[in-house]
């Protein structure tokens, strides 16, 4: 077995946002154990502890407001310092509010608009805009942006054949890209992040950066928890386990240079976890890509 079946991420730094705790947390750990070295960002106190956890393979782990500039930039500029450089951008803080459209006051609905989208997507692109230029300055590296099922589904935009998913909830009948009607702020920022995907994609493609999505169904994190909990819903059996996830996520990066980009990775539960082939979205992105060269 060589190192890089070991440690495929031997040598490459590393931040990932929301690493506190739940999925991001996942994320740091698996790309450490990777050979990675990973700075941490979140608004949660908890990240001051994730350095410990990663011992040799910590870089810098602070407190920040996702939806504050200048917070951003400062901490993308030190710990590529911390570093010395930067490969890998995780975007994965995410946030999830219940609204009801239709019976929502005005204030709850400007309120939760600010508490989700400032994450979601305005943190996503202040902190892939200020890592850009790290990437860049390395030759080449990784953005991954942590999207959802919701907008790509095992029914769009291509049907997925269920004859090895028939304990899938969706076996019978076509999945449309949405969760429900209280995602209508959740669904829409994320939607928005894989629009980020699809242009940073074609954009950074000549400086050796790939910018795929990676969505995932239902998995087992605190932040589901207490959203199921607030629902009065019990966790649905089958939810993806955190640590399977953060694997997949170790083989796309792994994937390196002549890998995918602008694809739409998904994963569901109930399906096999395994890391899918292209699909149409990096299918559509690369073949453009090649008749641009």
């Amino acid at each position: 077995m060589s190192v890089a079946d070991l440690a495929p991420l031997e040598g490459r730094r590393a931040i990932v946002t929301g690493a506190a705790g739940g999925l991001g947390k996942a994320f740091a750990v698996a790309c450490a154990d990777a050979g990675a070295i990973v700075s941490g960002l979140d608004k949660d106190p908890g990240i001051e502890a994730l350095g410990d956890e990663l011992g040799d393979r910590a870089g810098l782990n602070e407190v920040a407001d996702l939806a504050d500039a200048q917070a951003v930039r400062s901490f993308v500029d030190a710990a590529a310092e911390r570093m010395g450089g930067l490969d890998i951008l995780v975007n994965n803080a995410g946030v999830v509010v219940k609204t009801a459209p239709l019976s929502d006051p005005w204030e709850k609905a400007v309120e939760d608009f600010d508490a989700v989208v400032d994450v979601n997507f305005r943190g996503s692109y202040l902190v892939g805009r200020a890592a850009i230029p790290h990437l860049v300055r390395a030759g080449g590296g990784d953005i991954v942006n942590i999207t959802t099922d919701h907008i790509h589904t095992c029914g769009y935009p291509v049907a997925v054949d269920h004859s090895d998913a028939p304990d899938c909830r969706w076996a019978g009948t076509r999945r449309p890209p949405l969760g429900n009607a209280s995602f209508d702020l959740y669904d829409s920022s994320k939607w928005a992040l894989k629009g980020l995907t699809n242009v940073w994609a074609r954009g950074l493609a000549e400086h050796g950066v790939r910018v795929n999505s990676f969505g995932m169904g239902t998995t087992d994190t605190p932040m589901i928890r207490a959203h199921l909990e607030a629902k009065g819903v019990a966790p649905p059996p089958g939810m993806l386990a955190a640590g399977t996830v953060a694997a997949l996520l170790v083989e796309l990066l792994a994937e390196g240079a002549e890998g995918r980009t602008g694809d739409s990775v998904q994963i569901w539960p109930g399906h096999p976890a395994e890391l899918p082939p292209v699909s149409l979205d990096g299918e559509l992105a690369m073949r453009s890509l090649a008749e641009l060269h």
